[in-house]
């Protein structure tokens, strides 16, 4: 089904990330009775609290969306301000199953967070939002991020699953995320 560029990336907000996860799933079971794995790898590093929480809320946010159905969910610490969150979700509305991929990381203020989003290569995204839609960041903070920045990138063809790709860079006041969406199924 091939979607307006302006719906697409509504909907794929809702469901940022990136890379694979290996296999597409047919599961249509309520979020009760799903698989859901969760892997946090630790070392003697203190995991940063409030991306802890601002996790927990992120994850709540997408399971009580009732046009979603949450396969896998993984997180891996890649140190105490950053991590890796990879998942699996079936949107029930698109009959369409993806996989997320995607890298969060805390930085100590804003501005460090607007330096490395500056530093990164965007040059094949476009600024597509300025404006925050509550969700988790709210949920988590008590309050809508004073920076809010999304770019996006569209890769391949959305009616060829095979070659297409979601990419998204968001920035939320300290946090950025890196994020690929995958159609799987």
């Amino acid at each position: 089904m091939k979607l307006k560029p302006i719906t697409t990336i509504a909907i794929l907000s809702l469901v940022v990330a990136s890379l694979l996860v290996a296999g597409c799933t047919t599961s249509t079971t309520n979020n009760t009775n799903q698989t859901t794995s969760t892997a946090t790898t630790s070392t003697a590093v203190t995991h940063d609290a409030f991306l802890e929480s601002y996790l927990a809320a992120w994850k709540n946010d997408r399971s009580s969306n009732s046009s979603l159905n949450i396969t896998a969910w993984e997180v891996t610490w890649i140190n105490n301000t950053s991590v890796q969150l990879q998942w699996v979700n079936k949107s029930i509305s698109l009959n369409q199953t993806r996989s997320q991929d995607m890298t969060i990381t805390k930085f100590p203020t804003t501005q460090d967070a607007t330096n490395y989003l500056n530093a990164m290569n965007t040059t094949a995204y476009k600024l597509a939002s300025t404006v925050y839609t509550p969700g988790a960041y709210l949920n988590a903070t008590g309050h809508a991020p004073q920076v809010y920045k999304k770019y996006a990138w569209y890769e391949g063809n959305e009616s060829n699953i095979s070659t297409y790709r979601f990419h998204e860079i968001t920035q939320m006041d300290n946090f950025i995320w890196v994020a690929t969406t995958k159609i799987v199924g």
